[in-house]
């Protein structure tokens, strides 16, 4: 569905669905492409005219058909049942930011839609969805409290891998396991001991004691 483009607010709209932004309801619509979409979905393949007969071809049967969407872009309810701010929220609150001034606060309120867009997956009858869910909705400062509202979250940890571009404020914030030199043409990587406490915590499922710790082994 149309989403909020990042920097250019919702001037661009890329969606298989029309969404109404001036509407505090946000109503889709499907437009053609939703319809074609579907189409090709169904017949597993594109359909083209018969001038183009020769190109005409079916994926293989168990190819994946799929959307998809990204958290900020579609879920609004930016401060609903207790969620925390997130770097996006901050970010399109500064003025002169984003295009028209426009923020994710609401966006297409997927957050109080989700039975109408799972409808809408299955009126297309896609086979994989890809979606995510903002982390400051499930951890509200970041760190010890859980929202648990509807989510069944299991052990899981992650961390940035590399050093990496961090949206508005590029190459000059590194959070990464490994640093990655940026004025070298190769690039190179050079693990932190971030990663090699990193290791430790996995080798030890948990987090090691500090005395035993050896930060000098990886």
């Amino acid at each position: 569905m149309d989403t909020f483009e990042w920097l250019n607010g919702y001037d661009p709209r890329f969606g298989l669905h029309q969404v109404d932004f001036d509407n505090p309801n946000r109503p889709r619509t499907p437009k053609r492409s939703a319809v074609y979409y579907a189409e090709i979905i169904r017949n597993n393949g594109i359909p083209l005219p018969k001038e183009n007969e020769f190109l005409h071809g079916e994926f293989p049967k168990n190819f994946y058909w799929s959307v998809a969407t990204a958290a900020y872009q579609i879920e609004g309810g930016w401060r609903a049942d207790g969620k925390g701010l997130s770097i996006w929220d901050q970010f399109s609150h500064t003025p002169l930011k984003i295009s028209n001034d426009d923020t994710g606060d609401v966006a297409c309120d997927s957050y109080h839609k989700i039975e109408e867009d799972v409808e809408m997956l299955k009126s297309l009858k896609v086979s994989h969805y890809r979606f995510s869910i903002s982390w400051s909705r499930i951890l509200p400062d970041g760190t010890t409290t859980v929202v648990l509202d509807g989510v069944d979250l299991r052990g899981y940890t992650a961390w940035t891998l590399m050093d990496n571009f961090e949206w508005a404020v590029g190459f000059d914030e590194r959070f990464g396991l490994y640093q990655v030199n940026f004025t070298d043409p190769n690039l190179p990587r050079r693990p932190k001991a971030s990663a090699r406490y990193y290791s430790q915590i996995i080798n030890c499922n948990g987090f090691p004691d500090p005395s035993h710790m050896e930060l000098s082994k990886f």
